[in-house]
């Protein structure tokens, strides 16, 4: 695998490293999901212990309201009662003296001339007596169903709020998750489609002819689709890099880091013998192709062909004068006579 089809597996690795980036964002969603999924299963709870406090409460009203009712009736009653009491405590005496005065009769002996079916004031007293047993029976009212039903609806507008919270933060997320996959792709396949066209151009002045291209694997899924490289060299078919010879898939690699390179430039580029298994007309073309990009890239280049060699600004060897010594040297082929100055391979 030579450098050049590595910045194609570079260019791959962008895009897993995004894709990785747009995985966190949907782990971060999952455990907001499940604290959600918590959150409402609390909510769901409080939810039924409201309603079993509010139902107790429906359940308690008729009857606070009967006996609210019953101790009014019973409070006039007794006020009648009372001021009964008074007028015949008045109308008793009143009776008496007349009992007395006019008819010379002792109060019981006009008590035995009362009729059998009336009621006496001890009688009164029973009716009443009744009255405030019945008012026991019906018992004490509640009065802390209504604060223990104003504490769990605080609890319940509380935990709403936070579901509300959590909605609202769970579709902002989906919507960045959204707008990112959105952005990814459209960003890729536009970097995509300006290097196939670059590809697209180059390769025939590296090949001297034919064609080539960039295919996506699963266009419809841009943030996991692969890239296949097809090329024709001239005289050949169409057919996928894999078939072709090793020279052809090195020239068809390096055309594609031009391409790259052209799309977008790097200050800088190493190439390690890249063109090693190129024949020599292959090497002149792709060596004096460098020459279109030395306006933004600087390239440091391994190399042991002459073709190549004889385009480059400067030389640096490594040479063994003495044993077990090695020397760097250095040659500046801007200041050298070419046409006088030979390189052997």
């Amino acid at each position: 695998q030579t450098k050049l089809e590595q910045s194609l597996v570079a260019l791959n690795d962008d895009q897993q490293k995004t894709q990785i980036d747009v995985e966190a964002v949907h782990q971060k969603l999952t455990t907001l999901t499940s604290s959600l999924a918590k959150l409402q299963q609390q909510l769901e709870s409080l939810k039924t212990q409201r309603q079993t406090v509010v139902a107790a409460i429906a359940e308690l009203e008729p009857q606070t309201q009967r006996q609210y009712e019953l101790q009014k009736q019973t409070a006039k009653e007794q006020e009648a009662v009372a001021v009964a009491l008074n007028s015949l405590k008045s109308e008793m005496n009143s009776r008496l003296t007349t009992l007395s005065e006019d008819y010379q009769l002792s109060f019981e002996a006009a008590y035995q001339n009362l009729p059998e079916d009336h009621r006496t004031l001890d009688e009164l007293h029973t009716d009443l007596h009744l009255v405030r047993l019945a008012l026991r029976d019906i018992g004490h009212v509640n009065l802390d169903a209504i604060a223990e039903f104003d504490e769990v609806n605080e609890r319940y507008q509380f935990l709403a709020k936070q579901q509300n919270d959590l909605i609202t933060a769970r579709q902002e997320l989906l919507k960045t998750m959204a707008d990112m996959d959105q952005e990814v792709a459209q960003r890729f396949s536009e970097t995509f489609n300006a290097v196939n066209s670059a590809f697209t151009a180059i390769f025939p002045k590296m090949f001297g002819g034919g064609q080539a291209k960039l295919e996506l694997t699963n266009p419809e899924q841009m943030l996991t689709t692969g890239i296949e490289i097809n090329a024709q060299p001239p005289g050949k078919k169409l057919q996928n890099l894999s078939l072709l010879s090793g020279g052809e898939r090195a020239l068809t690699a390096i055309t594609l880091l031009f391409a790259i390179l052209k799309v977008k430039p790097a200050p800088f580029s190493i190439l390690d013998e890249v063109e090693a298994s190129l024949d020599d007309a292959n090497v002149d073309r792709y060596a004096n192709y460098l020459r279109n990009y030395e306006a933004h890239t600087q390239f440091i280049v391994i190399t042991h062909r002459k073709g190549t060699m004889m385009q480059v600004d400067r030389l640096y060897g490594v040479t063994m004068q003495e044993s077990g010594v090695s020397k760097i040297i250095s040659v500046s082929l801007t200041d050298v006579d070419q046409d006088k100055f030979t390189v052997t391979d």
